[in-house]
């Protein structure tokens, strides 16, 4: 986009923010300062009592009521939370603005699908893959800040010898890890995994278990791969480490440890450690932050928007 066709965006594309307020549209507002995406006006939309801002180009922006917004106002909607009052709202403001480009959450393959089949790809292109498993820890963050909450109160309640109802999450999550449970109507997400990893990684099949943790951010994956043939452990690494969006951390490194908290949290990069070789047999050790990754993907298709037609929806 030339600069005047930047300035014109800028003062004519007015975007609204379902979510602002989450920690994914936080990261999506991060996103879109940083990569200078020409936005008019901003309307930050929250579901909750509408008593913040959000911070985004240097401004406060006040959050307002989401229910009562008029969506006539914005050229496209992003939507940055998840839910059944989501649900509801999408499905009134669809009725009423059935021409309103909107771009869900859900509508971005998910995180820790796009990091398996980064990870693997160099690996089939190798060795071959016979088969793999991986086995992910998600953060509550994926729940917004409802289950950020969540997990602060119950950890505070129970070192004051309290126990709190789960309100976001079916169970408790403090100090606890919760498998993913299939929603009505919505198809097994573990399933979800594995068919998207397949068709980001040329057909390479991954078997997925998939649980919350309590981590507030960042993700944790151990990945196990067993190969057509045996993999030289440097040929693995020259491999990785040449690959986009990945972060060797050499096992010889005295912080060559990666965790979600120390590394992965704020980058859209996957942090692989701890690789093990053991004839056909490659385990390995994976970081990353879902809501970054989330985001940044999000940011991308809101800027390869503005540069189609007014009449396009936003894919």
């Amino acid at each position: 986009m030339n600069a005047l066709a930047a300035q014109f965006a800028a003062s004519q594309f007015d975007l609204a923010i379902l979510g602002a307020d989450s920690p994914l549209g936080e990261a999506l507002l991060v996103n879109l300062d940083e990569h200078e995406v020409p936005i008019g006006r901003l309307f930050a939309l929250t579901l909750r009592e509408p008593e913040d801002s959000v911070s985004f180009r240097g401004e406060d922006w006040p959050c307002l009521a989401a229910t009562e917004f008029d969506y006539s106002q914005a050229q496209a909607l992003v939507v940055a939370s998840r839910g059944a009052a989501t649900s509801r709202l999408l499905e009134r403001v669809r009725a009423e603005r059935p021409t309103l480009p909107i771009l869900e959450a859900d509508a971005v393959d998910p995180a820790a699908a796009v990091i398996a089949a980064r990870v693997i790809k160099p690996i089939a292109a190798l060795a071959g893959v016979v088969s793999a498993e991986a086995f992910v820890t998600l953060p509550v963050s994926l729940a917004g800040k409802e289950g950020v909450d969540e997990l602060v109160q119950q950890t505070r309640g129970l070192f004051n010898m309290e126990s709190l109802e789960p309100e976001v999450f079916p169970l408790q999550i403090a100090f606890n890890m919760i498998p993913l449970a299939r929603e009505k109507s919505a198809p097994d997400y573990e399933s979800f995994l594995a068919d998207t990893t397949a068709r980001l990684a040329n057909g390479v099949s991954i078997g997925f278990t998939a649980v919350t943790g309590p981590l507030f951010f960042g993700a944790a994956m151990a990945l196990h791969v067993r190969t057509a043939q045996s993999l030289d452990v440097a040929a693995l690494r020259n491999a990785l480490r040449h690959q986009d969006g990945i972060t060797l951390m050499e096992d010889d490194h005295p912080a060559a440890m990666p965790t979600p908290a120390t590394d992965a949290l704020g980058s859209a990069d996957v942090f692989v450690g701890r690789i093990r070789l053991a004839g056909e047999s490659c385990r390995l050790w994976l970081v990353f932050d879902p809501i970054t990754l989330d985001a940044a993907r999000m940011a991308a298709s809101v800027e390869n928007w503005i540069d189609k037609p007014a009449t396009s929806m936003l894919t």
